[in-house]
């Protein structure tokens, strides 16, 4: 897997997580997990799967799930697009 992750206490003292994903198995696993229906956060999966949807590789990430028996995230019309 190619991802990278790091836990810190910002200046507030709340914790604060940053994972980066690469390449296109491994965004096609983060968006299937987000996106399974057992994620209390929908508006961060929403947010998640319309902001990969924009990118070429994000598109083939989710072709590559589908095409391996997951859901066909590419063309759902179920989130509405605009975040950034």
């Amino acid at each position: 897997m190619s991802y990278e992750t790091r836990a810190y206490d910002n200046e507030h003292g709340d914790p604060v997580v940053v994972v980066v994903v690469t390449g296109t198995h491994d965004v096609s696993r983060l968006v299937n997990l987000l996106n399974r229906g057992n994620c209390e956060q929908v508006d961060l999966s929403n947010k998640v799967l319309r902001q990969v949807r924009r990118h070429n590789g994000g598109r083939a990430a989710l072709q590559l799930l589908a095409a391996h028996g997951g859901p066909d995230l590419l063309f759902d019309g179920s989130s509405k697009d605009g975040d950034r």
